[in-house]
């Protein structure tokens, strides 16, 4: 059941992106052909409103296919293919009809740059906005985890930071090490700082500069995090025990539910970054089935605390994966909608169409690229899954 969850759950984020295209592109009058949710086969297929909207077997993503979008480079169908021409002169596509004026013209392809560029921001838009959406209701239910000390561990590096060590209710502000350097909103701000910056701060000795707020004063001290051996990761010796802080009201929860959004759309970023700089591995990175693997194990040992605990889990887990997947999708990558951008930009700088051959071969290499990443990635995955390496 929870595996089933979690494959629900990842449809349903793509889903959302693919209506965030679907919505524009019907404001710009874009002919769209198919809306699909879902992949595979069709189930349940329905003529709605000049477009056809179906409901395919496998639940993981959904489609919604522009009439010129292969025009550049992408997508599954082009102008007139698969289309008959029927008595009237429309373009019939399995009763799906537009005019000759509307596929000629008013195709992806050939509409205004600026358009291009909202039809495909909005996918990305739409997966901002169901994380921070769902961000509010873990706010409210569940508060938000402020980086206030609870208590300071004997002999342990915080208290023999220079020039003052930590103490209890210190509020830490920003933490930094050569070369890095992170404000700190959350607890696992902190948390996430130190897991992806472990490696230098062991291997290197590295300094910790704290920043914090003490009595409305702003401090600043150096630690030097202690190694556990053990567990070959550093310490600093403090604890954020049962710090998360309930909203009161709207605004203040929209207030802690944007830096609850902030925080996961943060942890995207940096994990990209330290990907780039060849800090994080293939041990790190997962594909759809890695993820849901995942899913579904966080799920069930949520739902074996309480019904509600398991609920909360989901939103997090939809949170995490809704903004990764709009970060990712803004990537000035080609075949990606952050590509598409680049190029709608771009033709908007010079006054004309961008070289539709060029821009075609840059998002075919590109899709080829990906698509040989994505079974890489998925052959990890079933192999962590035998090992028994995915989830530790």
């Amino acid at each position: 059941m929870s595996i089933l969850i979690a494959i629900l759950v990842l449809g349903l984020i793509i889903t959302i992106h693919e209506l965030g295209h679907f919505i524009v592109a019907k404001i710009f009058k874009v002919p769209v052909r198919e809306f699909s949710i879902g992949m595979g086969p069709r189930i349940y297929s329905k003529v709605i409103k000049n477009t056809r909207v179906s409901i395919k077997a496998l639940p993981i993503g959904g489609s919604c296919a522009m009439i010129g979008e292969d025009d550049a480079g992408s997508g599954d169908f082009t102008h007139v293919e698969g289309a008959i021409i029927d008595d009237e002169g429309l373009y019939d596509f399995e009763g799906v009809k537009f005019t000759k004026e509307e596929v000629e013209n008013n195709n992806y392809s050939a509409i205004a740059p600026y358009k291009k560029f909202f039809i495909c921001l909005a996918g990305p838009l739409m997966n901002f906005i169901l994380a921070f959406s769902l961000s509010f209701i873990l706010v409210a239910n569940i508060g938000y985890d402020v980086p206030i000390i609870s208590s300071v561990a004997d002999g342990s590096a915080a208290t023999e930071a220079k020039p003052n060590a930590l103490m209890k209710g210190d509020e830490i502000t920003s933490l930094s090490i050569p070369g890095e350097s992170e404000e700190i909103i959350s607890y696992r701000d902190l948390a996430l700082f130190m897991q992806l910056n472990n490696d230098d701060i062991v291997n290197n000795n590295y300094p910790l500069v704290i920043t914090y707020k003490r009595n409305y004063n702003i401090l600043k001290t150096v630690v030097y995090p202690k190694l556990d051996e053990e567990q070959n990761r550093t310490i600093i010796g403090i604890s954020f025990e049962d710090l998360y802080k309930k909203p009161k009201g709207i605004v203040e929860t929209a207030s802690f539910a944007l830096k609850e959004f902030y925080f996961y759309i943060k942890t995207t970023v940096m994990s990209l970054r330290m990907l780039i700089r060849g800090k994080l591995g293939a041990k790190d990175v997962s594909g759809p089935v890695g993820t849901v693997a995942v899913m579904g194990s966080v799920i069930s040992e949520a739902n074996k605390f309480s019904f509600m605990s398991a609920v909360l889990t989901i939103i997090t887990m939809t949170v995490l994966i809704s903004a990764n997947l709009g970060v990712m999708n803004l990537l000035p990558i080609p075949a990606l909608d952050g590509g598409r951008i680049v190029f709608a930009v771009i033709e908007m700088i010079i006054g004309r169409p961008i070289n539709k051959d060029f821009e075609a071969f840059a998002n075919t290499i590109t899709m080829v690229l990906l698509l040989m990443f994505m079974m890489w990635i998925f052959g990890m995955d079933i192999y962590k899954i035998l090992t028994g390496t995915l989830i530790k």
